[in-house]
């Protein structure tokens, strides 16, 4: 660490680096951005030149043998996160993993190891955690106000169109090869991991589908839809669901307690589902008792005697609530840099990266064995389009 502060490199000015890392780095006070790789030699220089950073780099070795970095930013497609995640580690800087944090099971454990045996941070770039509404969402789920969550699902439903032709810098989305499983690996990604952290456990078993259904086999999808039926440890059962046929996007979570029901989204709102967050509670609260989260967007339906601190108990409803729409991305690396800095452990933990490798990588086996997986699993799955590869030990 400089004392102009955090030194940060990023391999891959694709699309996601130019919309949500390159200006979450500009936004972050304590971070520079020293360093840029891609293979496409005009797209990085004119990325370094638009975002201030010095070097500009086609070898991403090359970048991590010549720049003194304290973090990388992994912005790549798929199948080369597991070798430039090892070679980051080998450099001695954190790093931060545009998920999936690779294409295997094996694979994502051993950057865990690699990283735990450097001391060093390593998270996969999951932001769904880092909208306002999950969080809220997390935190009423911790204090109780639900009761205790026993069913939960989570969906993202897209034409690949949709991000392909209006974003997207590349069409590794496109080549299986490159991306190892499409609507499994890049939506169902988030939402496995945002479904087990609020429903705060892990997964001990896993059954699912992912096929091509939709599209041609033309089209270069890998697959298009996806179902997963997980059994948490703790009890509670969840689902994620995704395709990448759907004309319209849409998304929700759902959580089913004892006590309560909750909604949200961050994707997409449509007339069933208006709201980032709504919350349904059976338990008696008072305006007092009340959680602030709740308290601050429960506007009175009659009159508001009826919600005010004289009420003796407050009528059971629904309750919508509005957080501020601040931009995921840049309070996902806010939170990693204070990490980093505070030396504590990051809401998405290594292991978690790992675990939701496990799950996804899971249904495929699931699909061979046409029955229910115990995970973790003690055998690497990999997906039948992606063929494994050791790039980087082979250059050194």
């Amino acid at each position: 660490m400089t004392k102009q502060g955090i030194a940060v490199g990023v391999i891959g000015a694709g699309s996601i680096a130019e919309i949500a890392h390159f200006p979450a780095i500009r936004d972050e006070p304590s971070t520079k951005l020293v360093a840029v790789c891609d293979t496409d030699k005009d797209r990085v220089k004119a990325a370094a030149k638009k975002w201030g950073a010095a070097g500009w780099y086609t070898d991403y070795l090359d970048m991590l043998s010549k720049e003194k970095l304290d973090l990388v930013i992994i912005a790549t497609p798929n199948y080369l996160h597991f070798e430039q995640a090892l070679a980051t580690a080998d450099a001695g800087a954190h790093a931060i993993i545009e998920k999936p944090m690779a294409c295997t099971n094996t694979e994502a454990w051993d950057i865990v190891d690699a990283f735990k045996k450097k001391s060093l941070k390593v998270m996969v770039g999951c932001n769904q955690r880092f909208w306002l509404q999950h969080e809220i969402g997390k935190h009423l789920i911790e204090e109780g106000v639900i009761g205790d969550v026993k069913m939960g699902r989570s969906s993202l439903h897209e034409d690949w169109r949709t991000y392909q032709l209006n974003v997207a810098a590349g069409d590794f989305r496109v080549k299986p090869e490159e991306t190892a499983a499409a609507t499994l690996f890049d939506q169902g990604s988030h939402r496995v991991d945002l479904l087990t952290w609020l429903v705060g456990s892990p997964v001990k078993r896993v059954v699912g589908l992912d096929r091509l259904v939709a599209n041609s086999v033309e089209s270069g999808i890998a697959d298009d839809a996806a179902w997963v039926l997980m059994e948490f440890e703790n009890g509670a059962i969840g689902t994620v669901s995704t395709d990448k046929f759907s004309p319209v996007v849409s998304n929700i979570t759902e959580i089913y307690g004892t006590e309560g029901t909750m909604f949200l989204s961050s994707e997409a709102t449509n007339p069933f589902q208006s709201a980032p967050l709504a919350i349904y509670t059976a338990k008696d609260y008072d305006w007092d008792s009340l959680p602030e989260e709740i308290r601050d967007y429960r506007y009175p339906t009659t009159f508001w005697v009826n919600e005010s601190p004289i009420a003796k108990s407050l009528e059971k409803r629904w309750v919508s609530i509005y957080p501020p729409r601040k931009w995921a991305y840049t309070r996902m690396l806010h939170h990693f840099i204070e990490c980093v800095e505070s030396d504590r452990e990051c809401i998405i933990k290594p292991e978690d990266g790992a675990m939701t490798m496990e799950v996804l990588c899971g249904v495929f086996q699931s699909m061979t064995t046409n029955g229910w997986v115990d995970l973790p699993m003690p055998e690497e799955v990999i997906p039948p389009h992606y063929t494994k590869k050791r790039m980087h030990r082979q250059q050194r």
